[in-house]
């Protein structure tokens, strides 16, 4: 999954900035003897839309997150601490 967040400005206002998140998601399955009958097409297209939905209800809610925390930060907000060190 690649989730590239970037920003450009407004229209009403040159200061104000919007978030922009462009996200790809690759799955890739083996498809069970049992449904090897159904074509690919049809288990893909199935597959797609299950992923929208997903993304349609998680990628706001971390967008609008994002920019609170982002509020927080810009206002020398410390009371939030990082559960990790960022590291894999």
């Amino acid at each position: 999954m690649v989730n590239e967040v970037s920003y450009s400005f407004s229209d009403e206002s040159s200061t104000a900035r919007q978030l922009i998140s462009e996200t790809t998601i690759e799955v890739i399955i083996d498809i069970p003897f049992a449904f090897r009958a159904i074509p690919v097409e049809i288990i893909e297209s199935t597959g797609n839309q299950v992923l929208q939905q997903l993304l349609k209800l998680m990628l706001p809610r971390f967008l609008s997150q994002l920019a609170k925390d982002y509020k927080a930060w810009a206002t020398g907000d410390a009371s939030r601490r990082p559960l990790g060190t960022g590291q894999i």
